[in-house]
């Protein structure tokens, strides 16, 4: 494999920060989700239209789609870790684009070549 000197600097630079990333922050593969539920009890506030929220996070467990309800003292570390994985699928996505276009060009290269 060739050294990383050889890529644009926009790709050396997202390879680095997904690396840092992966090494000092957690990160979870999911989304957040807002829930709005009834309790059921007939004098609170949701029996009047009010309903309580709270969050959820949808990911895939075990091979299965779940949602896992967020205690209130978690949210921020989930946001958190929601915010993470997606900042690393941007650098990915940066990587992914600069790998595609010298794909392009080499294989405009090979068609041209082999004319």
């Amino acid at each position: 494999m060739k050294h990383r000197s050889h890529l644009p600097e926009e790709e050396r630079l997202a390879r680095s920060r997904i690396a840092k990333i992966i090494h000092d922050m957690p990160f979870v593969a999911g989304g957040l989700v807002k829930m709005s539920r009834t309790c059921g009890k007939p004098n609170c506030k949701c029996a009047r239209g009010e309903k309580h929220e709270s969050w959820c996070l949808a990911v895939r467990y075990q091979g299965k789609r779940k949602m896992l309800h967020i205690p209130h003292e978690l949210e921020n570390t989930v946001f958190e870790w929601v915010h993470t994985y997606k900042e690393i699928t941007r650098q990915m996505d940066i990587i992914s684009q600069q790998c595609l276009e010298r794909f392009v060009k080499s294989a405009k290269a090979q068609r041209t070549g082999d004319s």
